[in-house]
């Protein structure tokens, strides 16, 4: 089947004298996660991962992706002609000299102007300087056309009320229009999905596990402009908008309006998240600032009512997933137990939780191997039995009014190896550094990404995907532009940033482990040095010690751990009853 469709697309890429297509994972708004409409590379490739680009030659298929894909997608691809190539090793070769390699100069090199954005198609046209593009081409969509493509999404859009944002609409509007007026800006363009629904306090259901709106917005410092299918909007949300003076336009209508903005005027917007397509059409004698939305450093700095809502939800999620964990340990003795039952049963258990939404990502519930895949998905159609026996990865999290949860945990099901036990334990030393660190005010994600994992390096073991994310707020699970990574980043961490904290250590065809809890950015002391930060912790699920060799930890660690697990029996306990209480009891027990 995969290799019909790029039969077909190399008769579409012939018939238009094109030498290379390229095919991101992406939709017009630069989304991690996808609504199907815009899977256009798991079309092609066959591979579901949610990162990954591939490069169709006339001779060659290609599938470029990270460390955290590598084992996915070698299984997903091996019935198929597209070959992976592995992103981030000291071996790897860009997409850019795959094609140097690959198609002679002075070619074609043709995608869909709506799905690459403008940071990534000015990085090709600097490096492949010999070569011409053509922007405007979805050949991709042509294909699917005809096996039949999915809808668009069409999720009614609701109010997401100030109780749980901690701040007003016109507050936030008039908030972004003063940041627009001290930097000197005429127009703010905004693509990205979640920062409009941010904004505007609003959320949808248009992309799985994500409360986003498929929309363009336009800002200046007299007009605010939605551009969204009017079908998704109710009467109430009409009145809405109108009461806090946003203009609402036709989804498509932002090509029309972005065209006439004015000679010399400036418009600021986020070239990686913004759409060749769109950018094409703005007049050339517009003054353009690339920079980060504006709107992705407010919604960054999380508010003392947001902060506080998440750690109502991340009660909530603590307790399902207590339930939960018990839940697995009494069923994986009875043969019957498999990943994806387990997934299934976790939504049922967080459904039970007040305020309630969605999963904030599909669980990655994975036994025994099959965690060595940082991102593995379990289904129904390959079941894999949880036996009592092993390690047991649960990386799982969960959208309540309140809050956003992400979380993740590995248990001891039986008897381990020494392997097991001592890289649970190097995790876990990480996990704990990270979260108890001190640093200055002004520390970037790469000095904090390598602290975390010194203990891990000492011992020449590593992970190949970042120590940590930014949590949204009812949003994305994923969000910057904070991150904790050994990838560049120039962004520092501030106080009211919610972040990830999530080492982790995969052994290929034997076991994985990974430890993630979230944790709020705070002010700790101010010295004759500067400004100090640390963290504080929010996620209130207990961290196994069954798999822990106390020799390899230090006094202050285990002081750490044992002082973490009773916090969380003093905050889960009063919602737990019986089996379950008695279970937290002993998970929480001292070493």
């Amino acid at each position: 089947m995969i290799n019909e469709r790029i039969a077909k697309l190399r008769k579409l890429m012939k018939a238009n004298d094109i030498s290379a297509y390229i095919v991101p994972s992406s939709d017009p708004h630069q989304s991690e996660y996808l609504a199907d409409y815009y899977k256009t590379r798991e079309f092609i490739t066959g591979f579901t991962g949610s990162a990954g680009c591939a490069v169709i030659t006339m001779k060659k298929s290609a599938l470029f992706t990270d460390g955290r894909y590598f084992l996915q997608a070698e299984n997903e691809l091996s019935k198929s002609e597209v070959e992976l190539y592995k992103m981030g090793l000291a071996d790897s070769i860009s997409i850019e000299d795959f094609l140097l390699q690959n198609v002679e100069k002075n070619s074609k090199i043709a995608f869909d102007g709506n799905t690459i954005s403008v940071y990534e198609y000015f990085k090709y046209k600097d490096n492949l300087t010999d070569f011409d593009f053509v922007t405007d081409k979805d050949f991709i969509g042509d294909i699917w056309n005809e096996e039949g493509r999915p809808s668009k999404p069409e999720s009614k859009v609701y109010i997401f009320d100030e109780k749980y944002s901690g701040e007003s609409t016109i507050d936030r509007i008039n908030r972004l229009k003063t940041m627009m007026k001290d930097r000197k800006i005429d127009y703010h363009f905004i693509g990205s999905l979640d920062d409009i629904a941010y904004v505007l306090n609003i959320r949808a259901n248009d992309i799985h596990c994500n409360p986003v709106v498929i929309s363009y917005l336009l800002v200046s410092k007299d007009s605010c402009v939605l551009y969204i299918d009017k079908e998704k909007l109710s009467k109430q949300l009409l009145e809405y908008f109108k009461d806090n003076d946003v203009t609402v336009k036709n989804y498509e209508e932002i090509k029309k309006d972005i065209k006439k903005i004015e000679p010399k005027k400036t418009l600021y917007l986020e070239s990686k998240k913004t759409n060749v397509a769109i950018y094409s059409l703005i007049n050339k004698t517009v003054k353009i600032v690339d920079g980060l939305n504006l709107t992705s450093i407010m919604k960054a700095h999380k508010n003392k009512v947001e902060i506080e809502n998440m750690k109502n939800a991340f009660i909530k999620d603590g307790v399902a997933l207590v339930r939960y964990l018990n839940w697995v340990e009494v069923g994986c003795k009875t043969g019957n137990l498999t990943e994806m039952i387990g997934s299934d049963k976790l939504l049922e258990f967080r459904k039970q939780g007040d305020l309630f939404i969605e999963d904030s990502f599909d669980a990655i519930s994975a036994y025994g191997a099959n965690a060595s895949l940082p991102h593995y998905k379990p289904s129904h159609e390959h079941p894999v039995t949880i036996k009592p026996k092993g390690l047991y990865l649960l990386d799982s999290g969960g959208h309540y009014l309140d809050g956003t949860t992400d979380i993740t945990r590995t248990i001891a099901l039986g008897k381990l190896t020494e392997d097991e036990i001592y890289h649970y334990t190097l995790v876990l030393k990480a996990h704990i550094t990270l979260m108890s660190a001190k640093f200055l005010e002004g520390t970037n994600g790469g000095y904090l990404d390598a602290f975390t994992r010194y203990n891990m390096w000492k011992n020449r073991i590593n992970f190949n995907h970042g120590t940590g994310h930014g949590v949204g707020h009812v949003l994305n699970v994923h969000e910057g532009p904070q991150r904790i990574s050994l990838a560049s980043n120039s962004y520092p961490m501030e106080e009211g940033m919610v972040t990830s904290d999530e080492p982790g250590i995969y052994i290929s065809g034997s076991h994985g482990i990974r430890i993630e809890s979230i944790m709020v950015c705070v002010k700790d002391e101010m010295t004759e040095f500067g400004q100090f930060l640390k963290f504080e912790n929010l996620t209130v699920v207990p961290i196994d010690t069954r798999p822990v060799d106390k020799s390899l930890l230090s006094n202050e660690e285990i002081k750490w751990l044992n002082d973490y697990n009773k916090n969380c029996f003093e905050k889960l306990s009063p919602y737990l009853s019986g089996n379950d209480l008695e279970y937290l009891k002993e998970q929480c027990k001292e070493i």
